[in-house]
C-alpha cells in the first residue's frame, strides 16, 4: 500500500492494526523515555544532563498527547500517513538533540536511531518506511559530519547498520503489502470463476454508489440467475456445471466494460455493476448480455438503476431481485408486471436503440404513435392498443446486435450487410420472448418486416397470414422512416411519403393499413396530391 492510499483501500484488519500501532508506539515512547531518564540519572556527572532529561521528558509528554488523540479517526483519515511521518520526524529530532547534547555520535543515545526505522516496518506502508529510513540515515550522517566524536570507522559502520535496517524494513513493508493484497484478493474473489464473490461485489458496488452520489452520476445493478442450471449438474455432472459457470463469467467479462464489475453472489446467481451509465443504455447492455448467454444457457434478469431506484445497494438489489423473480420462467413472484412497468422498460430499451440509429429522432416513439393511430381506425380495443404500443416501441430492439458500421452507413448496404440487418427481427423476438407478460407481441415483432405479397422476411408470409399488428407496424415504420432523416438521405416531405405508401399498397403494405393511415393524416392535415413519384424501393 502506498502512502497516498485512501481509507477505502484498507481492510478492517489493516485499520485495526494501524490503531494498535499507535497504542504500541505510545508505550514504546514511555519505555524509551523512562530508560533515557534512568541513563541521565546514572550519568549525572556528565555535561548537559538537565537538557537531555528535558528532551526525554518532552518525548514522554508527546506520548501522553498522542495517547489522548482519537486513534480511529486518525487512521480513517486521508492524512494518516502525514500523521505517522510527523510523529516519526519529531522523535528523530528529539533523538538527534539528545545525541548532540551527549557528545555526538559517540553517545549511546545514538543507538535509539534504530528504533523509529524498526517501528516503521511494523505497519507503515513502503513509501513511509523509506522516508523514515532515509531521514534517519541522513540525520545520523549530518551528526557525524558536524559533531562526530566517534571515529569515522565506527560512524560508517553504524550508518551501514542503519541503512541495512532501513532496507530490511522496506523489504518487510513491501512483503507485508503483497501478502495483504493477496489475502484481500482471495477474500473478495470467487475461487471457481475468478470474478468477485458476494463480499467483493458488495464492497465494490457500495463504493461506486457512494462515488456516484457525490458526483451526481448514474449507474445500474443487474442480477441474473441461470435457468435450469440444476439440470446441467444432474444430467452432466458437477464438472460440466462448473465449466458452465466459468464460461458465464468469461462471457459477462468480455461483453461488459473494464469499469464494470462482475460478481458471483452464490450458486448460479450473478450480478453486474454498470458504472456511469444511463438507464436506457443499461437496459440495452442487459439485453446484450442476455443474448450472449442464450448461446448456452438462458437466464432470468432483473435490473435496477441509481439514483432512480434508490441510493443504497440493499434497495437496488431488492428492486433488481423483484424484477428477476417477475420474469423467471414466466411466473410472477413478488414483483410488478403491470403494463405501466413493462411500458417503462420498453421505452428505456427503445430509447437506447434509437440513440444508435439517430440521436436526434425518437424513432420508436414516433412509430408507436403512428401505429396506434392506424389501429384505432381499424377498431382495435384499449387492451390490444396497449400491447401494440409496446410492440411498436420494441420493433427495432433486435438491432442491438447490428454493428454500428451498418446502422450508420450512408451508402447502400452490401448483400452481406443487408443479410445481417435482416436478422434483427428474429433477434428482437427472442429478446422480447424472455420478458414475462409480452408473449403475445413476440410474433408481431418477428413478422414486422413481412411484405403483403410474401416478399418480406424472415418467413416470407403473405397477406392475412401476417399478423395484423405486424402489417400495422410495417406501415408505421415506413412512414416514419420516410419522414425522418436517415444516414443515407434527408427526410422526405410528407406528401411524398403518402404517395409511396399508395404506390406500394398491395405489394409491400396492407392496403387496409395504408388507407387507415391516410385517413388519419387527412383528418389532421390536408395534403395536395403530387404527380411526381419516388421510384426507388423503400429502405426501412
Amino acid at each position: 500500500m502506498g502512502s497516498g492510499e485512501r481509507y477505502e483501500d484498507l481492510d478492517p484488519s489493516g485499520l485495526r492494526l494501524r490503531v494498535a500501532t499507535i497504542a504500541a508506539g505510545v508505550w514504546l515512547t514511555y519505555a524509551l523515555c523512562g530508560a533515557g531518564e534512568l541513563y541521565v540519572g546514572l550519568t549525572w556527572h556528565a555535561r548537559h544532563r538537565t537538557f537531555i532529561a528535558l528532551v526525554f521528558a518532552v518525548g514522554a509528554v508527546g506520548g501522553l498527547v498522542i495517547a489522548r488523540l482519537p486513534r480511529e479517526r486518525i487512521v480513517r483519515s486521508r492524512y494518516r500517513e502525514l500523521f505517522f511521518l510527523a510523529w516519526s520526524t519529531v522523535d528523530l529530532l528529539l533523538i538527534g538533540a539528545a545525541t548532540l547534547a551527549d557528545g555526538g555520535t559517540a553517545s549511546p543515545i545514538s543507538l535509539i536511531f534504530i528504533i523509529p526505522v524498526v517501528f516503521a516496518a511494523t505497519t507503515y506502508p513502503l513509501g513511509s518506511v523509506a522516508t523514515v529510513a532515509g531521514t534517519t540515515v541522513g540525520m545520523y550522517l549530518a551528526l557525524a559530519f558536524f559533531d562526530g566524536d566517534a571515529g569515522w570507522g565506527e560512524q560508517m559502520l553504524f550508518a551501514a547498520v542503519l541503512i541495512g535496517a532501513g532496507a530490511m524494513s522496506a523489504w518487510q513493508a513491501h512483503h507485508h503489502a503483497q501478502q495483504r493484497s493477496a489475502l484481500s484478493a482471495i477474500s473478495r474473489t470467487d475461487p471457481l470463476t475468478g470474478c468477485l464473490n458476494r463480499r467483493g461485489f458488495e464492497e465494490r458496488a457500495i463504493a461506486e454508489i457512494e462515488a456516484a452520489a457525490r458526483h451526481c452520476r448514474e449507474g445500474a445493478v443487474l442480477v441474473l440467475d441461470l435457468d435450469r442450471f440444476k439440470e446441467v449438474n444432474d444430467r452432466h455432472g458437477h464438472a460440466a456445471g462448473d465449466e458452465l459457470l466459468r464460461w458465464v463469467v468469461r462471457t459477462l467479462t468480455h461483453i461488459t466494460r473494464a469499469t464494470d464489475a462482475v460478481g458471483r453472489l452464490g450458486g448460479d446467481e450473478f450480478a453486474v455493476l454498470f458504472s456511469e451509465i444511463d438507464p436506457a443504455t443499461a437496459v440495452l447492455s442487459a439485453a446484450r448480455l442476455s443474448q450472449a448467454l442464450a448461446e448456452r444457457t438462458p437466464c432470468s434478469m432483473g435490473l435496477a438503476t441509481f439514483p432512480l431506484d434508490g441510493l443504497e445497494l440493499e434497495t437496488l438489489m431488492r428492486h433488481a431481485d423483484l424484477r428477476l423473480y417477475a420474469t423467471r420462467n414466466g411466473r410472477p413472484r413478488g414483483g410488478s408486471t403491470a403494463p405501466d412497468e413493462r411500458l417503462s422498460w420498453a421505452a428505456a430499451l427503445a430509447h437506447a436503440v434509437d440513440l444508435r440509429m439517430n440521436p436526434d429522432h425518437a424513432h420508436s416513439a414516433s412509430v408507436s404513435d403512428v401505429a396506434i393511430a392506424i389501429a384505432e381506425r381499424l377498431g382495435w380495443g384499449d387492451d390490444e392498443l396497449g400491447k401494440l404500443r409496446i410492440a411498436a416501441m420494441l420493433h427495432d430492439v433486435g438491432k442491438v446486435n447490428v454493428p454500428d458500421s451498418i446502422l450508420g452507413k450512408t451508402g447502400p448496404l452490401a448483400h452481406e450487410e443487408y443479410e445481417a440487418m435482416k436478422l434483427h427481427t428474429h433477434t428482437g423476438a427472442e429478446l422480447v420472448a424472455r420478458i414475462d407478460g409480452l408473449d403475445a407481441i413476440v410474433p408481431w415483432i418477428r413478422h414486422s418486416h413481412e411484405s403483403f405479397d410474401g416478399s418480406g422476411y424472415p418467413d416470407g408470409l403473405r397477406g392475412e397470414d401476417i399478423p395484423q399488428a405486424s402489417r400495422i407496424l410495417l406501415v408505421a415504420d415506413a412512414y416514419d422512416a420516410m419522414t425522418s432523416s436517415r444516414p443515407y438521405r434527408d427526410a422526405l416531405p410528407v406528401e411524398h411519403a403518402r404517395e409511396e405508401l399508395l404506390r406500394h399498397a398491395g405489394t409491400q403494405f396492407d392496403p387496409g393499413c395504408v388507407q387507415a393511415l391516410l385517413e388519419h393524416l387527412d383528418e389532421v392535415h390536408a395534403y395536395p396530391r403530387l404527380d411526381a413519384r419516388v421510384d426507388q424501393p423503400l429502405e426501412l
